[in-house]
């Protein structure tokens, strides 16, 4: 995508300012080494936030509007062409209808359709890519190569962030698999800071960086994950494209060995990555308490 004039990126500053919600400019990413800049405000908005947009990343906003069209041409499609491409099994890739209920949950009501599109290529379901609309896999491919080469820059600034000398230690910790990033252009995300839910600005062509529980347990909570949410409007369709770096189940995930010395033990035990999604949905969507039964009674 085209870089933003510095005049309307500072007019975007103020509208961020208003908003309470981080934006980071990053034009240095195509710059190898990152600059200490750069590596700076990354760091700073994983450890203070947690959850942040970027702009001038580097990814065609006519990329991104390919993206948003095949993927809203596919939800427009009659429903028996849709469930050609249907979860089957205990298999969740595929499309389906959420609506969960129970009496002490929260509506979870929704069309999803889940693959995994972007890394590893030999775990993608092709069976489960859509024929309709025509250039689906051929957009999807190509978005893939873009988010590979910024999932990595946006590790390697993260660790520079930790002072480790492996610019790779969290990719590598990860299992170095699924490498996925979630952009979203439809008003009502919202993020919670302290006690207030924060509304996160719609910015043309910005990703949305979210710090997940993974990367919290990995740099020992020096970075943040954090509790969002999403609302809908009766008179607007809310559609996002929500990707997440999810290592394989066997891998296990805890803090860093570089990170821990007498001063700074580990706040989290190890555990697998299935042991972490059993924890996660048993307990639902209830703040961040599937978390904190992985913390150290020290901690």
């Amino acid at each position: 995508m085209e870089k933003i004039p510095m005049g309307l990126w500072s007019y975007l500053m103020e509208v961020v300012s208003f908003f309470k919600f981080i934006v980071l400019h990053l034009h240095g990413l195509n710059v190898q080494p990152l600059s200490k800049s750069s590596v700076d405000e990354i760091s700073s908005a994983a450890e203070k936030w947690g959850f942040f947009q970027i702009v001038n990343h580097g990814i065609p906003e006519s990329l991104i509007a390919r993206v948003q069209a095949v993927g809203k041409a596919f939800f427009e499609l009659p429903i028996e062409e849709k469930e050609l491409y249907k979860r089957e099994g205990g298999n969740n890739a595929g499309y389906g209808s959420n609506v969960g209920i129970s009496a002490d949950a929260k509506l979870d009501w929704r069309d999803t359709y889940y693959n995994n599109i972007v890394w590893p290529v030999s775990q993608r379901v092709m069976s489960k890519w859509p024929k309709q609309p025509s250039d689906f896999t051929e957009v999807m491919d190509e978005y893939s190569k873009k988010i590979c080469k910024l999932w990595e820059v946006l590790m390697q600034a993260l660790c520079g962030g930790l002072g480790l000398a492996n610019e790779n230690a969290l990719d590598e910790a990860l299992g170095g698999e699924r490498k996925e990033i979630h952009f979203d252009q439809t008003p009502g995300l919202q993020v919670l800071k302290g006690d207030e839910w924060i509304n996160v600005p719609c910015i043309p062509g910005a990703l949305v960086i979210n710090i997940g529980d993974q990367i919290e347990i990995l740099s020992n909570g020096k970075y943040k994950s954090i509790e969002h949410r999403s609302f809908v409007q009766k008179n607007h369709v809310r559609m996002s494209w929500p990707m997440f770096c999810t290592p394989s189940q066997n891998v296990i995930i805890s803090p860093l060995k570089e990170l821990i010395d007498e001063e700074n033990p580990p706040l989290y035990a190890a555990s697998s990555f299935q042991e972490y999604l059993e924890q996660f949905f048993t307990k639902g969507l209830i703040g961040k308490e599937h978390l904190t039964d992985f913390k150290n009674s020290s901690a």
